[in-house]
Order: C-alpha cells, then structure tokens, then sequence
C-alpha cells in the first residue's frame, strides 16, 4: 500500500548561507522594524537569488510599504498579480529593491468571503490601474482606491462574477473562443 504524497509547499526558503546574505539582512531588518505587521508564515528568502517574500497583515500594507519607501527607498514598483488560494484570496505587489538589485513581493491574503485590503494607489501611483484589474478578476476590493472603474471586462460584465477565481464556471459561454480570439489551431498556421 502506498503512502499518501506530502503536501508539496510553495515555499522555497533559501539556506541562510553567504549566498544569500544581503537578503537575509534585509528581511531580518524589515522583521525587527515592523514587528507583527509582518506574518511569519509566507515570510521568507526564496533559493533564488536576490528574492524575498514578505507576508503582511492586510490593515497594516500601507504601513510596510510607506516604511519600505522611506527606510530601504523602495520606489520601483514591477506590478501586482492575484491569487485564488481556496478560503482566501491574496494580492501580491511586486517591487524592486534598486540599490540591491533585489525582487521583494508583498503578500496580503483576505478571506473570500470579505476580500477587503487597503489600496496602495496614493503611495504607488502606477498600481491604480492593477488594483482596479485584480477588482474586476478576482473581487478583491482595495479599499480608498482613487479612480474605481473597469479596465478589463466589458461593462455589462454580471457583478459578482470574477472570471480569475478557480471556481469560476463561465456559467453563459462568455469566455468561449471566437474566431478573432486565441490561439489558431495547428493546421492554420
């Protein structure tokens, strides 16, 4: 009889090795300053090189990335994307720390029934039109975002269908592929 495979973890913590020391500096100095707005869990230097995740409390985002911006000058932001985690729904924005030249996402996950965050619009112009996408997607709602409006879907799109979410069925066919959309099969190439 077999044994059930282990869970295999999303999470590939690098070793604290001189390989990846400035990244472990780094994420020590962000846990020692912002202390539990931090979640520990999610929270780690990745075996990539020159990649740190950082787990954070939902009501606490603005606090983190203020703080990043002024302690570690964390201005260049790469984008944000969404995650459908079953029970919670997460936003990740992706920065680059530039004098390090390292990748650092910030993770927030929110339960599906309430996918409420803070919007970082006002601290990071460029994710208005991300965080109005992840809105649209993935029905997670940046609360205090600036300028709410659709940017994906059309805007007779039904309300509380987010086309993202892994349980998402296309109940009418609205996603079917015409002939102006998708791939062409092999043949017509």
């Amino acid at each position: 009889m077999s044994r059930p495979a282990e869970p295999v973890s999303e999470h590939h913590p690098a070793p604290e090795d001189d390989a990846h020391k400035n990244e472990f500096r780094i994420l020590k100095r962000i846990r020692d300053d912002l202390g539990d707005a931090v979640i520990d869990e999610g929270t780690y230097v990745h075996s990539q090189p020159r990649r740190i995740f950082v787990e954070v409390v939902p009501d606490r985002i603005r606090e983190v990335i203020q703080y990043m911006q002024e302690t570690h000058d964390m201005w260049q932001f790469s984008t944000l994307s969404g995650r459908d985690l079953g029970d919670d729904l997460q936003a990740c924005y992706h920065f680059v720390l530039s004098k390090e030249k390292i990748a650092i996402t910030f993770r927030v996950s929110v339960p599906r029934d309430k996918p409420v965050y803070p919007s970082l619009t006002t601290l990071v112009p460029a994710a208005e039109f991300v965080e109005n996408e992840l809105r649209e997607l993935f029905g997670m709602i940046p609360t205090g975002h600036p300028n709410v409006r659709r940017v994906e879907l059309p805007e007779n799109w039904p309300k509380d269908e987010y086309p993202m979410r892994k349980d998402w069925a296309d109940p009418r066919g609205l996603m079917q592929r015409s002939k102006t959309t998708g791939a062409k099969p092999k043949e017509e190439l």
